[in-house]
Parts: structure tokens; sequence; C-alpha cells
């Protein structure tokens, strides 16, 4: 359990820290509002899922155990400290033909982890009462105030002083002030986008994991994050209506210095409110969500490696056929392919890391098809020639064994000698090449994507480490015409040429 909780509170504050650092003043709000929670749901539940890898276990040249070892260390310190106090002794008898008799315990003091345990049982105990009084407190102020029915929500008029705020689907409103028609159009359409986002089920998730983990801060930060992801959220909508920016914020200002809010509910709150005015004068940058969908979704992948792999006794440098042979036999291929190579790791344009053999004991030119055993649906088909895998193409499907869509990933060079790694889509307007050079100590990730015409539709590169955008960001239309244009240095925004 303690080995669980620190390794939870590592993953969840990494996540955290990427979304801080990459994606929280960035002007993708639906995206940030899906991280957010998979952040959380991921964080909580990747620590359970465990697989062993050797000691020494390497893949494409990283080495798990130091990564597992870094993640393990406080954890394993903490749990030796602790859990021996917790293990019971065995009684054994030396004649095997008797059976001991079980003494009566005699009764021990209380130890410092039964005190713990006591004291999280209590506080769990007062939250979790207190968070079913919020919601009757809700239930109790739908039930006595008055009720105006609208295509979207119910509007709940309260005879007291109450900023705009929103539960599911019911609206709380200062009575007096809506049938004087002192409350803007533009904050009750605030209040509306709440309702039809499903805001209030964001809230109600975080607000149970903070009763159960009450102790771990990251749950606060969360909960603010999310809060303050909804609000770009309405407001975005908001202005995306229609409404004068300059206004609406003249409106919010106003609206958030005052009044009371309820718990457990989405409400205009003053302290975001400078936030949310700065992020209403920014633009949304393609080249910024293509750099986003790059980075997330390898780094969730590592870490799945990095904080669920367990460690065995045996040193060894695993290879990528024995990856593919320690799998369940889910899967067949239809040629069988060796490797030959002195490093025991295979990479497609590396010369020196060995080749595929083929039946006829040569390096290998032709098609290797991989199937599922289950549907004999092909999943997999790697291009080979002369040993090395020149194109690997997946194929998707749904839950029902439907075809959904697959993806394509070429491996080449560019003439400078740097790796550059194209990915397709067929279900994606867009295809992305991903190339990698070094300058230096750093290294410069070049991402492009090209038009279904095959016209370059936009390129950028960023800088490892520190993910920062490095030089110009440049976005095409389908004939070539430059959309829009940035200058970047160390991941700062220096000039706006277009």
């Amino acid at each position: 359990m303690i080995i669980y909780l620190i390794k939870s509170t590592l993953l969840l504050g990494l996540l955290l820290g990427v979304y801080k650092l990459l994606l929280e003043n960035e002007k993708m709000h639906r995206f940030n509002r899906f991280f957010l929670l998979f952040a959380l749901v991921f964080g909580l539940t990747a620590p359970l899922i465990s697989f062993e890898v050797s000691p020494e276990q390497s893949i494409a040249g990283i080495e798990l155990q130091q990564m597992e070892r870094i993640v393990n260390a406080p954890a394993e310190a903490v749990s030796n400290s602790v859990e021996p106090l917790i293990v019971p002794r065995k009684e054994t008898s030396a004649n095997p033909g008797i059976t001991p008799t079980t003494p009566e315990k005699a009764s021990r003091p209380l130890g410092f982890l039964d005190v713990l345990l006591g004291i999280y049982g209590l506080v769990t105990l007062f939250l979790l009462i207190r968070f079913a009084v919020g919601l009757f407190e809700i239930r109790n102020k739908i039930k006595n105030g008055n009720h105006t029915k609208t295509d979207h929500a119910t509007l709940v008029l309260l005879d007291e002083p109450i900023v705009p705020q929103s539960f599911l689907d019911y609206i709380f409103l200062e009575k007096q002030r809506f049938e004087s028609e002192k409350i803007e159009p533009e904050i009750l359409d605030h209040e509306f986008i709440h309702v039809r986002q499903l805001h209030s089920f964001d809230v109600l998730f975080i607000e149970f994991l903070k009763v159960i983990f009450w102790f771990n801060p990251l749950m606060y930060l969360y909960k603010h994050a999310i809060q303050l992801n909804h609000e770009f959220l309405a407001d975005d909508a908001v202005v995306r209506s229609g409404s004068s920016v300059s206004n609406y914020q003249e409106m919010l200002i106003r609206v958030s210095a005052g009044n009371t809010s309820l718990n457990n509910t989405s409400s205009i709150n003053f302290s975001l409110t400078k936030k949310r005015i700065k992020m209403m004068g920014k633009k949304i940058s393609k080249v910024k969500v293509g750099a986003v969908w790059l980075f997330v979704l390898p780094l969730s992948v590592a870490l799945i490696i990095v904080f669920s792999a367990q460690t065995d006794e045996y040193p060894k440098t695993i290879s990528m056929q024995e990856i593919w042979d320690s799998m369940p036999p889910t899967t067949y291929q239809d040629v069988e392919l060796e490797y030959d190579g002195p490093s025991g790791l295979y990479h497609p344009l590396d010369e020196h890391s060995g080749v595929l053999i083929g039946p006829n004991g040569k390096p290998y030119t032709g098609e290797r098809n991989t199937y599922s055993v289950d549907t004999e649906s092909m999943i997999q088909k790697e291009t080979v020639v002369n040993g090395k895998i020149t194109q690997t193409e997946f194929h998707m499907y749904d839950s029902t064994g439907a075809y959904q869509y697959k993806s394509v990933v070429i491996p080449s060079l560019d003439e400078d000698g740097n790796t550059v790694s194209t990915f397709y889509n067929d279900r994606l307007s867009d295809s992305l090449t991903l190339s990698m050079k070094k300058i230096n100590t750093d290294s410069l990730i070049i991402n492009k994507a090209w038009h279904p015409n095959g016209q370059l539709a936009w390129e950028f590169q960023m800088k490892i480490p520190g993910g920062g955008r490095q030089g110009l960001a440049t976005v095409y239309d389908e004939n070539g015409a430059i959309i829009e244009q940035e200058r970047y240095e160390d991941g700062e925004l220096v000039e706006k040429i277009k």
C-alpha cells in the first residue's frame, strides 16, 4: 500500500507538471479537460498494473531498471521501515501428527500504524459526511427555490444573494435580480455551457477523490486546474457565440466580486478571473496542438513502463524478438524470421544492429503479416527489405471486430543522416513526419504535416530536453501560401511574423 501511494503520487505529480508547463496556458481546452481526467484515472490505476522485466533489461537502449529504481527507492525505504511491524509470526509444530492448540492472544498496545489508520478513518468519515451534507444543501435549495424551466436547464430562483452557479441541470440565481432582468444574458449563457458540457460530473469526481485521498495535496491542485479549465470552456463558448469580449470581461469582474456560492457547484470565481481574461485574448495554434499529441501519447506509454515494471533476479538484455515471444499466444505470423545481430537490439536504420533472417537462412525480403488467433484479422503488416523493416502498418478494429482504420510508420534517414519517422493514418486528413537531429548536446525535433494533395500543411521545430519550440513555426494552405508564421526561442514567442 505504501509503495502504491508513493508511486501514484509521483505519477500524478509528473502528469500535473506536464499540464502546467505545456497545456494549461494553451487554448485547447477540450483536450485539456480530457487530459486532466485521464491523468487522475491513469495516475491512480497505473501503479496497480504490473509486469516483470529483468534488472538490466533494455528496450531500444532504455534501461528500465534504472528508471524503476528511481521510482521505487523512496517507496521501498518507507515500506521496509513500517511493514515489518505488521508481519505475523508463524507457529509450527515439532510433531506433524499433533495439531498445535491456539492459545488466547494477549491484547497488544496500539502501534503507530494503528494510530495512523484511525486518524485516516476519522478524517475520511468527517469529509464524507461533509460531502453528503453539501449535496443535501443543494437538494434543499432546489426543493425550496422557485423553478423556471428552459430548454437546457432548470433555473432555481433563491431569495438570497448568490452568484450564478450550476449543478447538473440546475442553475441557481438570485430571484430579485433575475425578475428585474439585472442578470446579463452572457452570464446565463456561461452557466448553460456548464450544464450542457456536464461539468458537474468532473467536480463530483474530484470532490470524491478528495474525500478518499484528502492527505494528498495534489488532489487540491487538480481540483483548481479542473475548475479553471471549466471556466475557460464556458468563456470560449460565450465569446464564440458573438458576445463582445471587452463587455463580457467587465461583467465577469463585476459579478465575481461578491455574493456566495454553494459547495460542489460550478460558479464564477473571482480568484480565477484574471487568468480567464488573459486566456480570452489567445488564439488556437495548429502547430501547438500537433506538438501536444506527438508528446503526450509517447509519454503515457513511457510512464506505464516505468511505473508498472517489476524486476526479477536475472540480468539480461532483451531483444525485440524475445519481447514478441513472451507475448500471449493471441496472434500468429505467416513467416518465421530470426534475428541475427551482435547487440541483441534491433533498429531498422542501424547497419550494425543486425538483420532479420528468413527460412532460407538469408536476410529476408518480403512481407511478414501478423493475425489475430480469435478473429483471423490482420493486425500488422511489416515490409522487410534485406533483413530490415522499411514499413510497419497497423490495422485497428473496434470491439465487434469491425475494421476502423490503419496507421503506417515509415522510418528513414534524411540527407544529413538524421533519423526520420513518418506517420500516416487513413482516418486523419494529415500525415505526420517526426525527425530528430543533434545540435551540440541538445536534440531538435522537426515536425511536419501535409494536406491530402501533398502540399506541406505545417512545420515547426522543438528542442529536447525542455520541450520548447525553436525557430520558425509555419502553417500553409493547400496551395502553399503561408497562413500563419511565428518565431520562437527556447519556447518563447519572440516574433509574430504573420
